[in-house]
């Protein structure tokens, strides 16, 4: 049995540890961006993303993703209204032409790299759309060891950000939050833990349902934390909730599916209640984090999203209904984006 205890201790940053896992996804972007000819086109003039796309051959959420990663290392410069140009440390390193070139010692890395790798990584690229190898968006159809294998992955990443999360004032006006893909029980667990007074109603797919429910068992919280088994897309969604909590779910996904998940936590929430999603924005220019860049990256190869500016995420709830939008930082680049169905 798990101390419930666990749940509620202050722990150190551990954002290092994500950079660790995502940040390596930088190097063979950026060796993709030189073979694809990103520099010298910023280099020749400046580009929007959509204009970056088509001289390159690749889809938005890849050409996004590739100018993301090189402005956050401070190659590529975000210029003004969504334009974007060569930085002068780019000019100064990656350009041919220059006496300073330096993809020579950045090849270095590639004799310490498994050769497939950058393969793996352009065919994601160059896909765009669907992703080469695909994880959540098609979770029920993976054979069971890869999705216990995914979700603890999932579970390690998530639940020591659950701690942070759930000190956040917005749950002292929470009593029933709805979980919606909520994978492991992770954020649910953490949450329960530090309120007493809030249940929480994990909404999965069956397979992964049960791996939530033994880490619910596992704590000790089955009555505070429970099961609704659905689709998040096509079943019918749990009543009465005043709360409803998207963890690391937007991002796996399209805009118009995210659209759809906005739209549907409207029509589920009692009137003055909060959608919560909690997510790792990009920068309204594009233009990084490096780590929300690499996840981006991360998104081509495994789902179907991207990671979405704070701008974005506004409109898709605005759209829905949704109004007081707020953002607050929680742990390991993660910050917590919420909005309120306005009362009857």
């Amino acid at each position: 049995m798990a101390d419930q205890t666990e749940l509620m201790a202050h722990l150190p940053d551990h954002g290092p540890l994500h950079d660790l896992v995502f940040l390596r996804l930088a190097y063979p972007t950026i060796m993709l961006a030189h073979e694809f000819g990103l520099f010298q086109l910023l280099n020749d003039s400046e580009a929007t993303l959509e204009e970056v796309g088509a001289r390159l051959a690749l889809r938005p959420r890849a050409a996004e993703a590739l100018v993301a990663v090189s402005a956050a290392l401070g190659m590529v410069r975000h210029v003004a209204q969504g334009r974007f140009a060569l930085s002068d440390s780019g000019k100064a390193f990656l350009l041919p032409s220059s006496p300073y070139f330096f993809m020579p010692l950045m090849k270095l890395p590639e004799r310490w790299l498994e050769n497939h790798q950058r393969d793996y990584l352009r065919n994601a690229f160059r896909q765009g759309d669907e992703p080469t190898t695909p994880w959540a968006v098609i979770i029920e159809q993976l054979p069971a060891e890869e999705i216990q294998g995914f979700i603890a992955l999932q579970h390690a990443m998530i639940l020591p950000t659950a701690l942070a999360l759930a000190k956040n004032p917005v749950f002292a006006d929470v009593r029933n939050l709805l979980d919606v893909g909520g994978g492991s029980a992770a954020l649910s667990l953490g949450i329960a833990a530090n309120h007493p007074k809030i249940r929480c109603t994990v909404m999965e797919l069956a397979p992964i349902a049960r791996i939530a429910q033994r880490n619910i068992d596992s704590y000790a919280l089955e009555d505070r934390v429970t099961i609704h088994i659905g689709d998040m897309f096509n079943d019918p969604w749990p009543a009465g909730h005043d709360g409803i909590l998207f963890g690391n779910i937007f991002h796996d996904w399209d805009v118009e599916s995210c659209a759809k998940l906005a739209r549907r936590a409207f029509d589920a929430l009692e009137p003055g209640g909060r959608v919560l999603l909690h997510e790792v924005p990009l920068n309204e220019n594009k233009d990084g984090a490096l780590f929300a860049a690499c996840y981006s990256v991360a998104m081509l190869i495994h789902e179907k999203g991207k990671q979405y500016t704070l701008a974005e995420l506004r409109t898709i709830l605005g759209e829905a209904g949704f109004i007081d939008f707020r953002c607050e930082p929680t742990a390991a680049h993660y910050q917590l984006i919420s909005a309120r169905k306005p009362n009857a």
